[in-house]
C-alpha cells in the first residue's frame, strides 16, 4: 500500500511554501527538480542501491518522491507521494524497512519546516486501497 501525504497551507502563502519545502529538502541532501509542474525529489544513489541492496548505507539508499501543488478556494495543498523505484532498487524487507523510514523521516520534515514557517493549516496522511479487493464471505 502507498501512503499519500497533503499538507494544506494558506492560498497567499503557496509560493512560500514550495519554497521553504524545496530548501529544506536540499538542505537535507535531496535533489530537488522542477518538471512538469511539480517536484521531483530524489535522494541516495540509484546505481548503489541497485547494485549492493542492503549493503547500501541507508542514508544512501535511493529515494525519489514528487511534491505536487495543487489549490482550492482559499487554500492550496501541497501533496507528497512516493515516486515508482523499480523492481531493481526495491531492497527486499530491508529496503522496505528503509524506505518507510526515510518516508517517516521526509514528512516530519515537511511538517516541521511548514509549522516553523508559519504557512501550514494541516496535515493529512492517506493510503491507497485502491489495489486490495473486499470478498464476502
Amino acid at each position: 500500500m502507498e501512503t499519500t501525504t497533503e499538507y494544506t497551507v494558506r492560498d497567499g502563502d503557496r509560493c512560500t511554501a514550495v519554497e521553504l519545502a524545496g530548501a529544506a529538502l536540499r538542505a537535507e541532501g535531496h535533489r530537488v527538480e522542477a518538471v512538469d509542474g511539480r517536484l521531483v525529489v530524489t535522494g541516495g544513489a540509484r546505481v548503489l542501491t541497485a547494485l549492493l541492496g542492503a549493503l547500501v548505507p541507508p542514508r544512501r539508499q535511493y529515494q525519489r518522491y514528487d511534491l505536487e501543488l495543487s489549490e482550492a478556494p482559499g487554500q492550496a495543498v501541497l501533496t507528497l507521494r512516493p515516486a515508482d523505484h523499480g523492481a531493481a532498487v526495491a531492497g527486499g524487507i530491508i529496503g522496505a524497512n528503509r524506505r518507510r523510514a526515510a518516508w517517516q523521516r521526509t514528512t516530519t520534515l515537511l511538517e516541521t519546516t511548514l509549522h516553523e514557517g508559519g504557512v501550514l493549516l494541516h496535515r493529512t496522511d492517506r493510503i491507497d486501497t485502491s489495489g486490495i479487493t473486499l470478498h464476502d464471505r
